[in-house]
């Protein structure tokens, strides 16, 4: 007897078990996506893909006195049955029998849920159907999991759905701060969801409110002063729209969203301070034709998104200001120096202190200039950054050359620019190219992390970022925010200048071509902050500068959301040392050098070349004439230092009057040839085509630069000499023919030679 029963258990269990496997309960409709900020507070939510608001609902979100009213009215037997209840069953079915008609359902909660999974008619066999699903929804869940799903699907009228939607749409609230009797009145409204639309008209909730709230008073449900208190509550209801707080970043998210309940980085705090900062500036600007701008906040120690404004006003459509300016292409104007510097830096190549050329350049025809279109001979490096002078960064550009530099860029995270290296030249790091503010504050960001790089985390899921890579060594980092952290420059404004006390932290400004962006990235050890200034539609505006737009915003920003910014100071890495260089080169200090400075340099790394801008000549009794070896005269000679330039320095030195001591001209009775390089032309390019007009009796100009000692210089076109010159003076020919052979000699004999190409129109 006792197998038998134990057979025909396992006979029904298995029965069970496959009837649920081949008729599961309806899966669960589609949530609205609910983005939230780091403290769990709604930012937004989007509508579901059937245009209802339904918000998943946790239950630790509700007011307690919400569930207790649900629970008590729905089904008070919910926590003690197993889906359905027996004796709520053959109650309501004796009623309906008696009375001829259907007067109760006996649907417990896990029962309505499955009504709302499988909506149908009603009738008995519904019914039935309704106990099994129950039944199955009671094996697949545990009871605080079904009581969340109900009510998270309530119907609370139109395409509303669930008491967190009810409770925002209805009262502009969270569901955990709802009163009892706008708790009682959500309880109610699923009897009749479209009678009791609040929404609609209150009187007939506000009778119903008031008899269950005399049924919790009888009942014990609630404390006496708690009802009473509920009871003459006039609570006032009129249709809202669910939060939009950072509409931008939201949207964001949303578009990345695994899940309904998306929990993010963003703290609302540094998220307010942003908005409302972006928002005054922009309005202080508008006469300057300036009508929008974007900011993004970094945390670096979690690389987390603390702050993300896309634009001054979501809601500014005639600014177009649903444009999310965080994302959006723009030029990045100088902003890329920093990086190019640090790459400098980690090869060796250069330190802080030492000089770089910043006089006028041909790069294949391209030439660059400065912002004041003025040059300054030569710079320190710190100074050429500092100043954002672009035309050592131009010729620093092409000595580490184009295509490692946009390498380098791409593995950084700027997309566009690797996607569009194949049209890209010198000029990118003026600009030239496409950034968005997003890649350009999150790579500026590994100077304040040592160099590594590491994508942005938008949630709280820890494995969203990865590990990131390093991409330049501590020391680098270290060199360029040490550099960028100092006030004294140009791109600070006037009016900051004079206050006492500005955030530490270091800056680096843009301003693209026909001043249509301004940038400013800042960052400490705490913060990056990224700021772009401008008009979407592109146009720009006599003032749109980073220095005199971005600046003052970024500025106020850190103010705002880094109250102790000085002891948040990137620390210098060991192998950062300092030692003495020569002013003039920055380079190690030789016994001629006549000043010394501190500079800071990488150990192991950087050069440790001794400075030789000062070299020896032999020069005759009254330092009339220099000799060489081949015409050192027999009773000797005095022996004089002089500083020897770069030829084009010396060549810019000598156009512009600056006064720097010259080693006297090479004996001219020396009938033998100086060894050496010849003189470097300036002009003509043989990598550019000259383009000139037929009969216009146009010229091409000549000059070079020759090295110290040098004083004249013979110009020869197709073998015949035109021109005799001093150093560096400029001469010109008339092109007579589609090529022809150039040929620059020295009085030291020495040449240099090349051919251009002519094309007539």
């Amino acid at each position: 007897m006792r197998k038998r029963v134990m057979w025909v258990a396992i006979a029904i269990a298995g029965a069970v078990v496959i009837g649920d496997r081949l008729f599961p309960p309806p899966a669960l409709p589609e949530y609205s996506v609910q983005v939230f900020d780091n403290r769990g507070e709604l930012l937004g939510a989007s509508l579901t893909p059937d245009d209802k608001w339904r918000l998943r609902t946790r239950l630790d979100h509700v007011n307690p006195d919400l569930l207790r009213a649900i629970v008590y009215k729905e089904d008070r037997w919910f926590f003690t049955h197993h889906g359905v209840n027996p004796y709520a069953v053959f109650r309501a079915l004796w009623s309906n029998i008696r009375s001829g008609r259907r007067v109760s359902g006996a649907s417990t909660i896990t029962m309505q849920l499955a009504r709302m999974l499988e909506p149908d008619e009603r009738s008995y066999f519904v019914k039935l159907r309704e106990m099994v699903r129950a039944l199955q929804l009671e094996i697949r869940y545990s009871k605080r999991e079904i009581l969340e799903r109900y009510i998270s699907l309530l119907p609370m009228g139109g395409n509303i759905e669930g008491v967190a939607s009810a409770s925002w749409i209805y009262f502009n609230r969270p569901p955990d701060k709802l009163s009892l009797a706008q708790s009682t009145a959500l309880a109610i409204i699923p009897n009749n969801p479209n009678r009791l639309r609040l929404d609609r008209s209150t009187a007939g909730v506000r009778k119903d409110v008031q008899r269950w709230l005399r049924r919790f008073l009888a009942d014990d449900i609630f404390d006496v002063r708690t009802v009473r208190t509920a009871m003459e509550e006039e609570f006032t209801v009129a249709r809202s729209a669910l939060p939009q707080r950072a509409p931008h970043f939201s949207l964001t998210v949303r578009e990345r969203a695994a899940g309904d309940l998306v929990h993010t980085t963003l703290d609302p705090s540094v998220q307010d301070a942003s908005e409302r900062l972006l928002w005054n500036h922009v309005q202080r600007v508008l006469t300057d034709g300036v009508h929008n701008g974007a900011v993004l906040v970094i945390d670096n120690d979690s690389m987390t998104v603390a702050a993300w404004c896309g634009s001054a006003d979501f809601a500014d459509t005639f600014n177009q200001g649903q444009v999310n300016g965080v994302r959006a292409i723009r030029s990045p104007g100088s902003t890329l120096k920093p990086f190019l510097y640090a790459r400098a830096f980690d090869e060796g190549a250069l330190t802080p202190r030492m000089r770089l050329l910043d006089i006028p350049s041909d790069f294949h025809g391209y030439t660059p200039e400065n912002y004041d279109a003025g040059y300054a001979g030569d710079v320190t490096v710190q100074d050429a950054l500092l100043q954002s002078l672009n035309v050592p960064a131009v010729r620093e550009l092409a000595r580490q050359g184009v295509g490692p530099f946009v390498t380098w860029l791409g593995a950084a995270g700027f997309q566009e620019i690797a996607s569009t290296r194949d049209r890209l030249g010198l000029s990118l790091i003026l600009g030239g190219c496409g950034v968005t503010l997003e890649q350009l504050t999150k790579a500026t960001s590994m100077f304040a992390r040592h160099g590594v790089i590491q994508s942005l985390r938008f949630t709280a899921r820890t494995a969203e970022a990865g590990k990131g890579h390093r991409l330049i060594s501590p020391a680098a980092a270290f060199l360029v925010t040490d550099i960028l952290s100092k006030h004294a420059r140009p791109d600070l404004p006037a009016e900051l200048r004079a206050q006492s006390r500005l955030p530490r932290f270091s800056w680096k400004t843009g301003t693209s071509y026909g001043k249509r962006d301004a940038w400013a990235i800042g960052w400490n050890a705490r913060f990056t902050v990224g700021v772009w200034m401008g008009n979407f539609s592109g146009e720009g505006a006599p003032h749109l500068s980073g220095a005199e737009m971005a600046v003052p915003l970024l500025v106020d920003i850190f103010d705002a959301i880094d109250e102790d910014s000085e002891h948040h100071v990137v620390k210098r890495p060991k192998e950062v040392r300092r030692r003495e260089v020569c002013a003039a080169t920055g380079l190690l200090p030789s016994e001629r050098c006549e000043a010394v400075v501190e500079d800071w340099y990488i150990d192991r790394c950087s050069p440790n070349r001794r400075c030789d801008l000062f070299r020896p000549f032999a020069v005759s009794a009254d330092r009339s004439v220099h000799y060489c070896m081949d015409c050192l005269p027999d009773s000797g000679a005095a022996e004089e230092w002089y500083p020897v330039y770069d030829p084009e320095l010396a060549v810019w030195f000598d156009e512009n009057r600056v006064s720097v001591p010259h080693p006297p001209p090479h004996n001219p009775a020396c009938t033998m040839r100086m060894s050496g390089d010849g003189p470097r032309i300036l002009s003509p390019s043989p990598d550019y085509t000259y383009y000139l007009e037929r009969g216009a009796a146009q010229q091409i100009m000549l000059q070079a630069a020759s090295s110290a000692g040098v004083e004249t210089q013979y110009w020869y076109v197709d073998g015949k000499m035109i021109a005799t010159v001093r150093n560096g003076e400029k001469s010109f020919f008339s092109p007579t023919a589609k090529e022809h052979r150039i040929t620059c000699m020295d009085d030291a004999g020495r040449k240099s030679r090349l051919r251009i190409r002519i094309v007539y129109y």
